[in-house]
């Protein structure tokens, strides 16, 4: 009994304890009874555990208040903010978690989403819009059947997808759904219905081809152009002379210098003003990548670069465009304000041999004689391409008045800055000519 009531007893004072703690508010521990101290429940007598059964317990809070609490250090927390602080650092904890819960959640949500559009994609891809952007040329090779020729317009970016155009030839309402070896106009950048069109039951001879080669004069370029369209070569020459109809001042005479050189693809009923508009069109690009929106002052690059084409190799034309440059300075003391090229000369003679009698080098009445009339010629004398055009727009800084090329068939090319020096360079040319009459006709 007595070990029982004991027994009993501590387990009230710990659960009092326990109660305080919880609360915040720990205390020292009770006084110990006097039995628990000497052990006389268990060695004492009859009397003592007699005295035990009827002692009243002690309040637990004696130690505790007979023991002043004390006093907190510097920098401690007390009992009930150390415990208030484990709280807020848990929750702090909890909400971490969460949130880090809630992100990669996000995150998996996000990446599903993507990785299921981009499954729709593939099996359902978007069509470009139309109408399309640059022009592009698709050749269909003998052998390639509609698989390969979609693959081929995906990867030149003329549809957005195979798929798309393999569609759009099921859906096709053609007579006769047949792709045709040949070379095609297309667009990038097309609606898979529209390059079905462009190409199912489409032969491509009922596409006309022009190719102009750079430095061909007006006349040559109106005829190319009238063999492979069958436009009538005179409704081209009217045209050609009313540049106005084209975006080009009144001021110049006619379009030679601005049927650019290249290669064209028309429909077979294209009319000769689109023709001819898109060629100016070309030129109009070349000189504004090069930098001149004016068209004056592209028509002067015109001039200069239609020189360059006829009287430079390609790796000279910013030299001797410096040397134009140069000649061009009536101040100049070395050929005051003359061009002197015989590539103007034989073209007001309407000639294509660079040989001309001292008569006609001193005939003033030929306006495109250099010889005698100083700075540029009245027009272009050919089809500049886009790297005269270039070096016409940017040419070199140096000192240089006279070149002359000393081997055609080379092309090596040689400067001056006097025309002493110059005649020992043409003194060489003369002597391989001498050595190559079959080339200096």
């Amino acid at each position: 009994m007595r070990e029982e009531a004991r027994r009993k007893r501590q387990r009230e004072t710990l659960t009092e304890l326990y109660a305080r703690f919880a609360a915040g508010e720990p205390q020292g521990l009770a006084t110990p009874t006097t039995p628990e101290l000497t052990g006389e429940p268990l060695y004492g007598g009859a009397d003592s555990a007699e005295a035990e059964l009827h002692r009243e317990p002690e309040p637990a809070t004696a130690y505790a208040e007979a023991q002043p609490a004390p006093e907190a250090l510097p920098g401690t927390v007390p009992a009930s903010g150390a415990v208030k602080a484990r709280k807020k650092r848990s929750k702090r904890r909890r909400n971490l978690v969460m949130l880090a819960t809630f992100l990669i959640f996000a995150v998996v949500v996000a990446g599903s989403f993507y990785f299921i559009r981009s499954l729709v994609k593939q099996f359902n891809p978007d069509d470009y819009p139309g109408p399309g952007g640059q022009a592009v040329e698709f050749t269909v090779e003998d052998g390639w059947g509609p698989a390969l020729i979609s693959r081929k317009l995906e990867e030149l970016d003329v549809v957005a997808s195979d798929k798309l155009f393999m569609d759009a030839l099921e859906n096709s309402e053609a007579d006769n759904v047949v792709i045709h070896p040949g070379t095609y106009p297309l667009k990038l950048q097309m609606p898979a219905a529209d390059a079905t069109e462009a190409l199912v039951d489409i032969r491509p001879d009922k596409v006309f081809y022009i190719g102009l080669k750079a430095n061909m004069r007006l006349q040559a370029s109106l005829a190319e152009i009238s063999k492979g369209s069958g436009i009538e070569e005179k409704k081209l020459g009217e045209l050609a002379n009313q540049p106005e109809k084209f975006g080009l001042p009144e001021s110049m005479k006619n379009l030679e210098g601005w049927l650019h050189p290249g290669e064209y693809r028309f429909a077979l009923d294209t009319k000769a003003e689109k023709v001819l508009s898109t060629m100016v069109d070309s030129t109009k690009d070349a000189l504004a990548e090069a930098g001149i929106t004016d068209l004056n002052e592209g028509y002067k690059a015109l001039k200069i670069a239609s020189i360059l084409q006829a009287e430079a190799t390609p790796k000279d034309y910013e030299v001797v465009s410096g040397a134009i440059q140069n000649r061009l300075d009536p101040s100049n003391v070395e050929t005051h304000g003359l061009l002197q090229t015989d590539s103007t000369v034989i073209y007001g003679l309407n000639r294509y041999s660079l040989q001309f009698t001292k008569a006609e080098k001193k005939d003033a009445s030929n306006k495109y004689n250099t010889y005698v009339h100083t700075g540029l010629p009245p027009t272009p004398i050919g089809s500049p391409a886009t790297s005269a055009i270039n070096a016409a727009v940017n040419p070199q800084d140096n000192g240089f008045y006279y070149w002359v090329t000393v081997n055609t068939q080379t092309g090596e090319t040689k400067f001056a800055s006097t025309y002493a020096e110059h005649q020992v360079n043409h003194a060489q040319f003369s002597a391989w000519c001498d050595a190559n009459p079959e080339v200096c006709k």
